[in-house]
C-alpha cells in the first residue's frame, strides 16, 4: 500500500504503509501508521533544572551535506514499466451470482471498493485499497448520496455539505469546497459537485481541464470520469469539459434526461429512454443497443443499463457477441473499472500483473447488491471479488491505532491516525467498546493524513495532570511546505476545544516518510520527542538540525511567546552551534520509545535496509545513523565507521530474516503475567512477531519469542494497572496477557544481539 508506517518500502501484499524501518526497508500511510506510555511522576515544577527562559530559535530546514555514499533504494513514487496483461483461463460457465446481505438505497463502483448508502443515511465500504475505508468521524453521519473514484470516495450529508476521503496524493481529491451542493460526482483523479444554483465546482486533477467546468452554466445534473466531466442543462444539452482525444467531450444538444461517464466515453439517455453514447468505441462500448433503458452505467470497455421492468443488458467488451448478465430484475445500477489479479485474486493480494476489468453493481427491488465482473476475453458475468456487503464492513472500532494510554476520568484513550484522539471503556472481554460518543480530539481538519506515514503519529498527558491538565499532540499538519507540529491542548473538558491549541513547536519535513513520532515525559518532568530525518540521512548527524534527533524540552510554562524552555543540563547547551533542544541524535527514525522503572531511556530505531535496534539513550548519545545501521552493517567504509569515536550500538538488533521495522514496547509493569515482571518487550511490524527482552549476565541481553499477531503490529500502549496491549490495523486492543499466555515453542530462545 505504501511504505511502512515509518519509512518502508511499498508492497502491494500489505494494506498499510509499513514502517520504513518504520523507516528504510520497505509501507499509513499508513500508514499508512502504539506503544506503551511510561509516565513517571513529575515533580513540582523546578526551576533549578531550567535556563533563564529564552524564546528558542524557530526550527528551519536545513541543507543536505554531500550525499552519504549508501546503497541504491528503489524510488517509493515510481511506477513500474506497464507490463502487457496474461491470458486469463475463464470457466465455461460462470457460477449463480447471489445479492449482499445489506439492503441499500444506492450503489457507487469506483477503482478499489464499492460502497453502498444505507436507508439511515449512513454508509457502508466494501473496499480493496485501505484509502476507501471510511473514516471513523464518518461513521454515524447521515449521508443523502455517495460516489466512489480513483482510490477515494465522497459523500453528500442530508444537510447538504460534501465529506470526501482516501488518497490525497498528488490530486488533492479529497479536499472538497466548502458551501451547500445538491450532488457530487467522483471520477479517476477528481470530482465535481453541483451547488444549489446548479453551477458546478470541481477539483483534482486538472492539467487536461477535467476540474474546470464552464463558467455561467447551470446544470441539473453532473457526471465524472476518466479524462473528463461532463453535465446536464435544464434544456437537456449535454456540455462537457476535461480531455478529448477520442471526442469523449464533445458538446451535444440531446436533449437528455441522464448520462454516466466511463473511463473514455460518455453515454447518456435521451428524453424518449434510448441511450446515445459518444467518444471511445473501440470495444463496442460506445454502440448501445437500441430500445429504451432507465438507467445507464458505464466503465472502461463496456456498458450496462436497465430496461423497463428491470432487466439488465450490457454491450461492448470487444467480444463481438453480445454480453451475458446476470439474472434478475433491478431498480438502480452503478459502473467503473477496477484493476484485477491476473490469477483470479483481488488486486490487494495480487503480487503479479494485474488487468483492467469493468466492474458494476446493481440493487434488486429488495435493495439487496449484486456485483460483478467481466474477466479479459471473456462475456461471462463473474462474482466481484470485494462485492460481498457484510454487516462486519460497517466502520472498525479502531483501524489506524497509534497510541494508548489511560484517561485521567476512566477508560483508555486511543489516537488514531486521521487525526483523532478516541475513548475506549472496557466491556466485558472488550478493552476498547465504544458508544459512538464524539472523540476526545478531533484534529481532522488540520491532519494531513493523505501520504506516507503523515496523520496524527503520538500524545501524551502531563503526568501531573492533576496540576496540570494538559494534553500534548504530535502530528502532521495541513500546511505547504509540509511540517510536522508538537501542539499543547488544556483539559478543561471533553471533546476538547481544537481550537485551544498551542503551538510548542514546528518543523519542516518535505518528505513524506519518517517523521519518528514519540511523546514521553521523563521521570524528570522534562518532554521528549522522537524525530526521523526525513529521509535525508545526512540530518541525523547535523547537530545544527532537529531531524534525526531526540529533544528534550520544558513545557510546563508554555505561552505563546515562550512555548519551550531549554533545560540547564541539556548535553548541546553549550556546544557551538549546535540546536541546544538535542538530548541525543545519530537516529533514522525514532518510531516509539519509553522510560523504564529506572528511568532509562530505552528507544527502537526502525532500520533501513539491513537491521532493527533497540537502544538505552542517555545524555549526549550518537547512535551511528547513517555510518552505523545496528551491528549489521558500517555505510560509511570502515575506517569512517571506526573513527565514529562517540558511537553508541544498540543492546539488541535484528535483520530481515526476522522483519522489516521494530514496534517498540516498553517495560512490563503489570500483573496478569507474572513471569513477564520486568521484562522489556518489543514486536515487529512486518512479521508481527513479539519478543521479550531480559538481561543476560551483568551487561548482556537476551530476547525470547513470545507471541505472534497475525496482522501489522503498530505500537503498544498500557493500562493505569500496567497492563500492555499490542495495536494493530484494524483491530481493538489486543491485550497481551491473552497473547504471552501460551508462548511459541518454535524459535526460542531468540538470543540477541
Amino acid at each position: 500500500m505504501l511504505k511502512r508506517l515509518l519509512g518502508i518500502r511499498p508492497d502491494p501484499k500489505i494494506l498499510f504503509p509499513q514502517p520504513e524501518r518504520l523507516s528504510r526497508s520497505r509501507t499509513f500511510a499508513l500508514g499508512l501508521t502504539v506503544l506503551v506510555l511510561s509516565i513517571a511522576f513529575i515533580g513540582a515544577c523546578a526551576n533549578s533544572t531550567l535556563s533563564t527562559p529564552v524564546a528558542p530559535p524557530q526550527p528551519t530546514a536545513t541543507a543536505a551535506p554531500t550525499a552519504l555514499p549508501l546503497p541504491a533504494t528503489a524510488d517509493p513514487t515510481a511506477n513500474p514499466t506497464p507490463t502487457p496483461p496474461p491470458s486469463v483461463a475463464v470457466p465455461a460457465a460462470a457460477a449463480p451470482l447471489a445479492a449482499g446481505s445489506i439492503p441499500l438505497i444506492q450503489i457507487a463502483v469506483g477503482l478499489g471498493g464499492r460502497c453502498g448508502l444505507q436507508g439511515d443515511g449512513r454508509i457502508v465500504c466494501r473496499v480493496s485499497h485501505y484509502h476507501l475505508r471510511l473514516p471513523l468521524l464518518l461513521a454515524d453521519v447521515p449521508f443523502r448520496q455517495v460516489t466512489v473514484g480513483q482510490e477515494f470516495a465522497c459523500g453528500l450529508r442530508r444537510e447538504g455539505t460534501i465529506a470526501c476521503w482516501g488518497s490525497e496524493e498528488r490530486h488533492k481529491r479529497t479536499t472538497p469546497p466548502p458551501g451547500q451542493f445538491t450532488a457530487v460526482a467522483a471520477g479517476k483523479q477528481h470530482a465535481c459537485a453541483l451547488d444549489t444554483a446548479g453551477y458546478a465546482q470541481c477539483w483534482g486533477w486538472n492539467e487536461d481541464g477535467r476540474a474546470t467546468p464552464p463558467a455561467g452554466i447551470a446544470f441539473t445534473a453532473i457526471a465524472a470520469g476518466g479524462v473528463h466531466s461532463c453535465g446536464l442543462t435544464a434544456a437537456g444539452q449535454l456540455r462537457c469539459w476535461g480531455k478529448n482525444t477520442r471526442g469523449e467531450a464533445d458538446n451535444h444538444a440531446g436533449p437528455f434526461q441522464s448520462l454516466t461517464l466511463g473511463l473514455r466515453h460518455t453515454c447518456a439517455l435521451r428524453r424518449d429512454g434510448t441511450a446515445w453514447c459518444q467518444g471511445d468505441n473501440a470495444a463496442g462500448q460506445s454502440s448501445p443497443p437500441p430500445g429504451a433503458f432507465t438507467q445507464i452505467a458505464a466503465g472502461e470497455r463496456r456498458a450496462c443499463g436497465l430496461r423497463p421492468g428491470g432487466r439488465l443488458e450490457c454491450w461492448g467488451g470487444g467480444f463481438g457477441a453480445e454480453l451475458a448478465e446476470p439474472e434478475g430484475l433491478f431498480t438502480s445500477i452503478s459502473g467503473s473499472w477496477d484493476t484485477f489479479c491476473a490469477a483470479g485474486h483481488d488486486a490487494a493480494g495480487c503480487a503479479e500483473p494485474r488487468v483492467n476489468i469493468d466492474v458494476f453493481c446493481a440493487l434488486n427491488d429488495q435493495g439487496y447488491p449484486l456485483c460483478w465482473h467481466y474477466l479479459p476475453d471473456s462475456p461471462q458475468p463473474a462474482a466481484d471479488p470485494i462485492a460481498d456487503f457484510a454487516a462486519e464492513m460497517a466502520p472498525a472500532a479502531l483501524e489506524w491505532p497509534v497510541e494508548l494510554f489511560p484517561w485521567p476520568a476512566g477508560g483508555l484513550a486511543v489516537v488514531e491516525r486521521e487525526g483523532l484522539i478516541l475513548l475506549c471503556q472496557r466491556r466485558g472481554d472488550n478493552p476498547c467498546a465504544r458508544d459512538n460518543q464524539p472523540p476526545l480530539l478531533d484534529l481532522t481538519d488540520r491532519t494531513d493524513f493523505s501520504t506516507g506515514e503523515s496523520g496524527m503519529l503520538s500524545a501524551a498527558l502531563d503526568p501531573d495532570f492533576a496540576r496540570h491538565p494538559f494534553l500534548y499532540v504530535y502530528y502532521t499538519a495541513q500546511s505547504d511546505p509540509r511540517k510536522v507540529r508538537l501542539s499543547r491542548f488544556p483539559v478543561a473538558d471533553v471533546p476538547i476545544d481544537p481550537a485551544a491549541e498551542l503551538i510548542i513547536l514546528e518543523l519542516p519535513m518535505p518528505d513524506i516518510w519518517q517523521f519518528g513520532g514519540a511523546i514521553r515525559f521523563g521521570p524528570d518532568g522534562m518532554l521528549y520527542l522522537g524525530l526521523g530525518e526525513n529521509r535525508v540521512a545526512a540530518e541525523a548527524q547535523d547537530l545544527t538540525s532537529l531531524r534525526g534527533k531526540i529533544i528534550r524540552i520544558a513545557v510546563r510554562g508554555a505561552t505563546p511567546e515562550q512555548p519551550y524552555q531549554i533545560p540547564a543540563d541539556n548535553p548541546m547547551l553549550t556546544m557551538p552551534g549546535a540546536r541546544p533542544e538535542i538530548w541525543a541524535y545519530g537516529l533514522r527514525n525514532p518510531w516509539r520509545m519509553s522510560f523504564d522503572a529506572a528511568g532509562r531511556l530505552w528507544v527502537g530505531d526502525v532500520g533501513s535496509t539491513d537491521a532493527e535496534e533497540v537502544s538505552i539513550v542517555t545524555a549526549g548519545a550518537n547512535l551511528g545513523w547513517p555510518a552505523w545501521e545496528g551491528e549489521y552493517r558500517c555505510h560509511w567504509g570502515e575506517q569512517r565507521c571506526a573513527a565514529l569515536s562517540d558511537y553508541t550500538s544498540p543492546i539488541v538488533s535484528y535483520g530481515r530474516e526476522e522483519g522489516c521495522a521494530i514496534i517498540w514496547g516498553g517495560q512490563y509493569q503489570g500483573a496478569a503475567l507474572p513471569q513477564r515482571a520486568g521484562d522489556y518487550l518489543f514486536g515487529d511490524y512486518c512479521s508481527g512477531r513479539i519478543w521479550a527482552l531480559t538481561p543476560d549476565g551483568e551487561s548482556g541481553w537476551s530476547r525470547r519469542l513470545v507471541a505472534t499477531v497475525g496482522s501489522p503490529l503498530l505500537a503498544f500502549g498500557a493500562d493505569a494497572a500496567g497492563e500492555m496491549y499490542a495495536l494493530s490495523l484494524n483491530q481493538p486492543p489486543l491485550p497481551l496477557a491473552s497473547l504471552l499466555s501460551a508462548e511459541p515453542a518454535a524459535d526460542n530462545p531468540a538470543a540477541g544481539p
